[in-house]
């Protein structure tokens, strides 16, 4: 899965990451539908980062009860044939300080009915209980960023201007 950096903003890779970044699965029900059974473990790039009350410099994969910071900048395992920072280290580096990306992966199905979700330029993103971008508010009503690329067949990917 994939951030595409457009403009940059600030890359914090201060953090530790949390052991559930390295073992949560994406492919949950209401995951985006190229997320699958053979979706890689922990957090993937572009999927939101969160803190939790009491973990000192330490990051989760967002949900509906951690606050939003920002974007994983990589998939926390990488691929068999790349080198793993993340695993060697524990630390992962998150995008933040209100930088233009690009991500492929969001939420495309709606968490109260499974009816699929439909983007727009202009619309507010928000953190979904699975950590992905979703225009549905969230609990916390964090504002991530605000659509500036719809997705096409020719492109899957949304744009955003985050805002964390």
């Amino acid at each position: 899965m994939a951030l595409t950096i457009l403009i940059r903003g600030h890359m914090s890779s201060v953090s530790v990451l949390s052991d559930t970044g390295f073992t949560k699965a994406n492919n949950g029900v209401n995951t985006n539908t190229t997320l699958s059974v053979n979706t890689p473990l922990g957090v993937l790039g572009g999927s939101v980062a969160g803190i939790s009350a009491g973990a000192d410099y330490t990051v989760y994969p967002c949900s509906s009860t951690i606050m939003p910071v920002g974007l994983f900048v990589n998939d926390a395992a990488g691929a068999a044939f790349e080198n793993s920072p993340a695993v060697a280290s524990g630390k992962v580096a998150v995008c933040k300080g209100q930088p233009s990306v690009e991500v492929d992966v969001y939420e495309t199905r709606n968490a109260a009915d499974s009816a699929d979700l439909t983007y727009a330029v202009g619309e507010e993103l928000y953190s979904s209980a699975q950590g992905l971008l979703t225009n549905e508010v969230s609990t916390d009503q964090t504002i991530v960023g605000v659509i500036t690329k719809n997705t096409s067949t020719a492109s899957p990917t949304i744009g955003l201007d985050m805002r964390i």
